[in-house]
């Protein structure tokens, strides 16, 4: 099983890859191969043929095919999420995402959290025909919730991130042992 990450920060030491690096590694511990998806210097979508944007392109599609199972994580921007993790989206083609699983992790500055994040990240995938995992995380006062190594400052976060890699494994196991059915 191959999990990869997919971050819509482009900050190298974000909370949200911090976020995303604790539901990664206890992805690895459940026994699936890992890695990440790197979004920088992927073109504009401008609405041609996903197939005529190039090889930068054609990488990013040829790792999602790659991959059994995707976590996508983003900090909320102005209630949404971040601008480069939808034109990566929009960059894909309807067979890219389709029958793939997803789980979803946000990052917030205040103590709300990031609901509006998750589940504008949850219509888009589901629009796009993926499967999504119910259980999500939210990371709120992310500004505060890792230490210098990305480390969780708050055992809740760390324990809720761990879930979410395993239950990405778990349930990846079972869509491939029914054949990856599409929706």
């Amino acid at each position: 099983m191959r999990v990869l990450a997919v971050c819509g920060s482009l900050r190298p030491a974000s909370s949200t890859r911090n976020a995303l690096a604790i539901a990664l590694a206890a992805a690895e511990s459940g026994g699936a191969e890992v890695g990440w998806v790197d979004l920088d210097g992927l073109p504009w979508c401008d609405g041609r043929a996903v197939d005529a944007y190039g090889p930068r392109v054609d990488a990013f599609r040829a790792q999602l095919a790659g991959a059994d199972a995707l976590l996508v994580g983003s900090p909320e921007y102005h209630g949404s999420f971040t601008g480069v993790l939808k034109n990566a989206l929009d960059l894909c083609g309807p067979e890219d995402l389709r029958g793939k699983l997803i789980g979803l992790v946000a990052t917030a500055r205040g103590d709300a959290g990031a609901m509006n994040t998750l589940n504008h990240l949850r219509q888009v995938s589901r629009w796009v025909g993926a499967w999504v995992l119910p259980a999500q995380v939210s990371v709120p006062r992310a500004g505060e919730a890792f230490d210098a190594q990305g480390q969780p400052v708050r055992a809740a976060i760390g324990d809720e991130l761990g879930t979410l890699g395993r239950e990405l494994v778990r349930y990846g196991r079972l869509l491939a042992a029914d054949g990856a059915p599409s929706v």
